[in-house]
Parts: C-alpha cells; structure tokens; sequence
C-alpha cells in the first residue's frame, strides 16, 4: 500500500464497514515504519482487498483486512492471510492477535479454520453499532510444531 492507494483504500472500509477507519488513518499507516505493514491485493488492476498488521517485537496483530464485496467468496482473505502468516513467521513472532466483532460469524469462522484461538472479550470495543469485540489469538510456534 503505498499514499496513491489511500483514497481507494478508504472507500473499500466505509463500503466494508459501519466505523471506518478515516483517510488519515490509512495515510498514517503509508508512512514508513518500523511495525507498520499495509498491503493491498489487486486482481485485474482492481482493489480487491486490504491489510493492515503491526509488527511489535515477537508479536504480529492484525489491525485491519477487508475484502471488496465483488471479491468475497473468492479466497482473497486466505491469500492475504497467508501472507501475513508467512511474514510473521519469518520475523520471529509468537502469535498473530486480532479482534473482531462479535457478530462477524464469516470472519469468524476465517480465523478459527487458520487455527485461531478466542481469548477473550473487549466489551464495547466498536461503536456504531455499539458492540463487543472477540479477542482471538494464532499461537504461531504451536502450529509449527504440529506440522
């Protein structure tokens, strides 16, 4: 992702979501960093999906991912996920953190067929609506072991 991708990426998240991420949000993740990792996927030239994680010592924390809605049902999700699983592995870390809304079944559903793991809650966590947040976590070095 890089400043020109900002605008579309912007308008991805407010047709994704109902408490989107502002444009300044986004410009501010562009800006080189030692923990920032944005990236886009294009398929055809067009924005399919994006991802924001955060690289913090040995642990990686999916901050952001959507998915455009002519894209869904089409395993970007996986790719992108893939992707950051790859990284954060080759960077060392222990687990991938993330949290979802609660009522986001589809996502869900994602995360725990890549081995997440719930761990909690954060309540009240989105606003607009008002809800809680799912805390789920990838114990990366248990999955490597396993295989």
């Amino acid at each position: 992702m890089t400043a020109g991708d900002v605008a579309e990426v912007a308008a991805l998240e407010r047709l994704c979501f109902e408490d989107p991420w502002s444009p300044a949000s986004f410009a501010a993740e562009v800006k080189p960093s030692h923990f920032g990792w944005p990236r886009i996927l294009r398929v055809g030239g067009r924005l399919a999906g994006y991802l924001i994680a955060w690289f913090v010592e040995d642990e990686a924390h999916l901050a952001n991912i959507a998915v455009a809605p002519w894209a869904r049902g089409r395993g970007y999700a996986q790719r992108m996920l893939d992707h950051l699983r790859r990284e954060a592995y080759l960077r060392g870390c222990r687990i991938i953190a993330l949290e979802v809304r609660s009522s986001n079944r589809v996502a869900v559903r994602l995360y725990e067929k890549n081995g997440f793991l719930s761990c909690g809650t954060r309540r009240d966590y989105y606003s607009r609506p008002r809800e809680d947040a799912l805390m789920m976590v990838l114990p990366l070095g248990l999955q490597e072991n396993e295989e």
